[in-house]
C-alpha cells in the first residue's frame, strides 16, 4: 500500500517546526527554592503528586501513592519518567541535561524538585493557569 506523500511531508514539516525551549530551572538548582527543596527532602512522593496534579490534573493522592508504592520496589522512576515527559511536551522543553528516563532513574529527587520549581516559575495551579482578578479602581474628581 502506497502512503500519501502529502501526509508524510506534513508530518516532517510539523516535526521540524517543533522548537524545543530551555528549562527555566536547573536540574541541580535545588537550593534556589529552599521550601521546595525541603518538601522534596521530607516527602518526595507528596511533591510528585502535587506536580502531577499541576501538570495534567491527575489525582494528587493517587500519584503520591503510586510513587510511594513503586518506590518500595525501586520502580518510582517509571511514573516519574511518564509525568516528566508529559510536562516537557506540554511546554516543549528540551530533554536537558539528558533523557527523561535517566533523570528519573538517576536523579529522581532533583528531577521532581526541578519540575516543581519549573511549574512554580510558570505560575501553574491544578493544570490551569491562574485567573487574576483586579478590583475596580474608584476615581475621585
Amino acid at each position: 500500500m502506497d502512503k500519501n506523500p502529502e501526509v508524510v511531508d506534513t508530518a516532517v514539516d510539523e516535526a521540524r517546526a517543533r522548537v524545543w525551549r530551555p528549562w527555566n530551572e536547573s536540574l541541580f538548582g535545588c537550593f534556589s527554592d529552599i521550601k521546595t527543596c525541603c518538601c522534596g527532602f521530607c516527602c518526595l512522593p507528596c511533591l510528585f503528586g502535587q506536580n502531577a496534579q499541576k501538570i495534567d490534573g491527575s489525582s494528587c493522592v493517587g500519584c503520591c501513592l503510586a510513587y510511594w508504592i513503586t518506590g518500595a520496589c525501586s520502580l518510582c522512576w517509571v511514573p516519574h519518567m511518564i509525568k516528566r515527559k508529559v510536562l516537557r511536551e506540554k511546554y516543549l522543553l528540551k530533554p536537558d541535561p539528558c533523557h527523561d528516563c535517566l533523570v528519573a532513574a538517576c536523579c529522581g529527587p532533583c528531577g521532581v524538585c526541578q519540575e516543581a520549581r519549573e511549574l512554580k516559575s510558570r505560575s501553574v495551579t491544578h493544570g490551569r493557569h491562574p485567573v487574576r482578578v483586579q478590583q475596580p479602581v474608584a476615581y475621585r474628581r
